[in-house]
């Protein structure tokens, strides 16, 4: 039976804040796991987020590795679009060239890409031992925004409530990509969220072409 002082003492925050989520998430990594021998697995994913993580331009926190994502949060105002942009351009740069690479160490052909959700809002924090986790209905629907219905498994997607905090932004953004698209979903309980969502994956192709 385990002792109930095993268990961490839990230390709520007692005030919340605004601020920013952004999860960067590889497409395609379940058929990459059951593809791929464990040993070999763990090496490319590992590689991967850190690829990733290592691009963080705009000074974002980490709350957790959840296997196939980052979740970075971070605390004030929004960011404008165009340096969400320029912050997954990063990231998806950096993850195609580490991609290329373990392809080429391993003799695999890796099916996978990135793509990547940004949302705002109300949120807090409270401690669990030595782990500090983020709570908020704001955090349960970029989650819940990770299974979202776009047919596209490379792209960005910006919420309402992010796009309506960010400053200066305006439609002119979006005429430089390919793809971009305003959708509505519902979640069950959750409400529902807009979002606009930029598709790179005719950009991807088109690299390829070249």
């Amino acid at each position: 039976m385990i002792q109930p002082e095993y268990f961490p003492p839990v230390r709520p925050e007692a005030s919340g804040f605004e601020g920013l989520l952004f999860i960067p998430d590889i497409s395609g990594f379940t058929e990459f796991v059951h593809s791929t021998d464990v040993i070999t697995g763990k090496i490319i994913t590992a590689e991967l987020l850190a690829a990733i993580i290592s691009q963080n331009q705009l000074r974002l926190d980490i709350s957790e590795v959840e296997g196939d994502a980052v979740l970075f949060y971070r605390h004030g105002a929004a960011p404008s679009v165009q340096e969400l942009v320029q912050q997954f351009n990063m990231m998806e740069t950096a993850f195609m060239e580490k991609r290329k690479q373990l392809e080429e160490r391993f003799s695999l052909s890796l099916d996978i890409s990135l793509k990547a959700i940004a949302h705002y809002g109300q949120m807090s924090q409270y401690q669990v031992g030595p782990f500090t986790k983020l709570y908020g209905e704001v955090v349960v629907e970029a989650h819940r925004l990770l299974k979202n219905s776009v047919q596209s498994n490379h792209y960005l997607l910006l919420t309402d409530a992010l796009y309506n905090k960010a400053p200066f932004s305006n439609d002119e953004v979006f005429h430089n990509y390919f793809s971009s698209a305003r959708l509505c979903e519902a979640y069950r309980s959750i409400q529902q969220i807009c979002f606009t969502c930029l598709d790179f994956t005719a950009e991807q192709t088109l690299k390829k072409v070249a």
